[in-house]
């Protein structure tokens, strides 16, 4: 699951070109600048919870990803990337509260439906794909 670069914000873009090119470390102490001085936004909080999922910080991750889904109930990614966090975990039962709850919060998108539906059900065909 990639984020739209074309919504990342100026200053994590530079963040977001040193996760593609494997600086996980440096990434993360970047965004945890970032978000000392900005912790109100989703972007950085997704960023950094994909960093934490990279470099196997798992329950960091997790922290990251229930925090940018908090600040914006509608983000597929956040959602998305929690269920899947707790599926790497083994945690299906959290994984199926989580996007069901997302659910619940957005009846009416068309993709967090989809996800509802589908992407347990797919994980579990598959194993991890992130």
């Amino acid at each position: 699951m990639l984020l739209e670069i074309s919504e990342l914000e100026s200053p994590l873009l530079q963040i977001n070109e040193q996760l593609l090119k494997g600086k996980n470390n440096k990434a993360k102490k970047a965004l945890n600048r970032f978000l000392n001085e900005n912790p109100l936004n989703q972007q950085a909080w997704l960023l950094l919870g994909i960093t934490n999922r990279r470099i196997g910080s798992l329950d960091e991750a997790i922290l990251c990803f229930e925090k940018a889904s908090h600040l914006n109930t509608k983000s597929l990614e956040a959602w998305g990337l929690l269920t899947i966090t707790y599926l790497d975990k083994g945690n299906q039962k959290l994984a199926r509260e989580t996007i069901e709850r997302a659910g619940k919060l957005n009846p009416n998108d068309e993709k967090i439906q989809f996800y509802r539906n589908n992407l347990i059900r797919v994980y579990e065909k598959f194993g991890p794909f992130f």
